[in-house]
């Protein structure tokens, strides 16, 4: 167990005690191998522990709330006109624009009611930029563009990569790094497609689930390695598939590191990002369709915002903030339980990230939601005297 960065005594012990004991517990019941959480209040770490295999500097892997990581790189060229929402996907990227496809968004895209949720790519197709192109190019629709909010676990993340790459005119992953990383002094506890030796110190993500259900996943979800067995999603198992820097799930990094992106998310203090954009990816709701458990998701461009705690129980949607985060809290929930979130109203931004992989959408095994949200819940009231 490590010990706390900074002074925590504006913090309620009580909850504090509650959040740490909540986190311990699935490492001592053998629920998950690691884990590694990190609290952020203006602009610092105010608690950090971790537990297991595990201190306050190993990487881990963000899983799916790497989304919105990849996504701050994109308000920077929505900001500066790059790109506009509006624009279709295949104004930039002609390869894509087959099948239907060339109806789709930017808005679409991001918001995950593009209509290929499933479209097939993984690891090592996913390693080689034209084999990505040729990918795009075959890929059909399976729901009509902006009718449907669908999550798409992976191929559209692999899109917005394309359009960072393009319209930033360099490398997706040097252009996070040096537009967003580098200046917030980050890019030493969050890299996406790091070189493959210091991939060596990452804690992989391993299923926590039986074999026979985890190989009634999809591929999106599960990969069959080529002894037969079923690994975690694209490669991301393996040092060589996490240096290829998956998009929408294999961002390495600590809690401590997203926390503190998250308080950015809140402050701006850099001026890193436009400050109405900003205002926009972390507030404007533009989805309100149901997911896949029939909650209306409220999904802003890059986002899942909390909303009312009323009838908004499904695990992709308000169940992962927990009970006592404000409506305006906005974040995203990784596979596994990973979650990363900031409360506008609290000021607070959380992050967990564990290594164990117990959960998965349509499964029975809803401990990693339940845990999430638990966690979440006593982060959301470590300060006694600030009112939601």
């Amino acid at each position: 167990m490590t010990e706390d960065p900074a002074d925590t005594t504006l913090l309620s012990a009580a909850a504090t005690d509650a959040l740490l004991e909540r986190a311990q517990s699935d490492v001592q019941e053998g629920t998950v191998p690691a884990c590694q959480l990190a609290v952020g209040y203006r602009g610092e770490i105010v608690l950090s522990r971790a537990f297991g295999t595990a201190d306050a500097s190993t990487p881990f892997v963000l899983m799916s709330a790497s989304k919105t990581v990849v996504d701050s790189a994109m308000w920077i060229l929505l900001a500066e006109g790059r790109l506009r929402i509006s624009d279709h996907v295949a104004d930039h990227i002609p390869e894509f624009g087959t099948n239907g496809k060339e109806r789709v968004t930017i808005e679409q895209l991001m918001t995950h009611t593009g209509g290929f949720p499933w479209a097939p790519i993984d690891w090592p197709q996913w390693s080689d930029r034209d084999a990505r192109l040729r990918a795009f190019a075959s890929w059909t629709l399976e729901t009509e563009p902006g009718a449907h909010y669908a999550y798409h676990p992976s191929s559209h993340s692999w899109v917005i990569a394309e359009l960072i790459q393009r319209a930033g005119g360099r490398d997706y992953r040097d252009f996070l790094r040096e537009r967003v990383l580098e200046p917030l002094g980050l890019s030493d506890r969050i890299t996406l497609g790091a070189p493959l030796e210091t991939q060596a110190r990452v804690l992989a993500p391993v299923f926590m689930l039986p074999e026979e259900t985890v190989r009634q996943l999809p591929p999106a979800m599960a990969s069959l390695a080529p002894d037969g067995t079923v690994t975690v999603p694209a490669g991301l198992a393996t040092p060589e598939g996490r240096a290829v820097g998956f998009p929408g799930a294999g961002v390495v990094a600590t809690a401590e590191g997203v926390a503190l992106l998250y308080q950015e998310f809140l402050h701006n203090s850099k001026d890193l990002w436009d400050h109405e954009l900003l205002a926009d990816v972390t507030t404007h709701v533009r989805v309100r369709l149901p997911d896949e458990h029939g909650v209306p998701i409220l999904r802003t461009l890059s986002m899942v915002t909390a909303g009312d705690l009323e009838g908004r129980r499904s695990p992709t949607s308000r169940a992962f903030f927990g009970s006592t985060v404000s409506d305006r809290a906005f974040g995203h929930l990784g596979l596994g339980g990973n979650v990363a979130w900031a409360d506008p109203v609290s000021g607070l931004s959380f992050c967990y990230m564990t290594n164990g992989i117990a959960f998965l959408p349509g499964f029975p095994d809803f401990r990693a939601f339940e845990r999430a949200g638990e966690l979440s819940s006593a982060a959301g009231a470590l300060l006694e005297a600030v009112a939601r």
